[in-house]
């Protein structure tokens, strides 16, 4: 008994050193998906965090038909859980019906260090975005045009001719 326990700790120990602390944060799961509608696109991001003593590389992979890598497919990921945006561009076809649902599989692989020394595993994760196409108003989009209101100018005009105003009336002596 007394050996087993030795050697389940001494593995233990031998372990801990190959375990990497490596995440992937994502603003969408299965319960919350990218909502978009027919023909829409838009450019989301995932965030690499890192909370080992180094910096690490990640190679990026996409596997998906209506998304692609925004970026490089290569990242540096300082230590400390500093967040680095990895930004995927998404694109919904015109003719796709509504209900349809997409799985966006992003892969990222820690690239071992080129330098010499000791064996070095590689560890791998994949970011997972379920999208759903959706009717115009239910998209995550809808309002977000840049068609700019008309009431904007309304308030605009009257502020302008407000100073206006208020700069005329200052300059005219006043008649007692």
């Amino acid at each position: 008994m007394g050996k087993k326990v030795i050697v389940v700790t001494l593995l233990s120990l031998f372990i801990i050193p190959l375990i990497s602390s490596v995440g992937v944060a994502n603003s969408y799961w299965d319960d919350n998906p990218l909502k978009l509608a027919p023909g829409e696109s838009a450019t989301i991001s995932l965030r690499l965090q890192n909370e080992e003593k180094e910096q690490i590389t990640m190679m990026t992979s996409i596997n998906s038909q209506i998304a692609s890598l925004a970026g490089g497919n290569e990242y540096d990921v300082p230590p400390d859980r500093v967040s680095v945006p990895v930004y995927i561009d998404v694109e919904i076809p015109k003719d796709v019906e509504i209900g349809t649902e997409y799985i966006i599989l992003v892969s990222f692989k820690q690239v071992s260090s080129k330098e010499g020394g000791m064996l070095q595993l590689s560890q791998g994760i994949t970011g997972k975005v379920p999208v759903e196409i959706v009717g115009e108003e239910e998209s995550e989009l809808y309002g977000t045009s840049e068609e700019v209101n008309p009431l904007l100018y309304l308030i605009l005009g009257v502020i302008v001719l407000g100073i206006i105003f208020f700069i005329i009336k200052r300059k005219t002596p006043s008649k007692k």
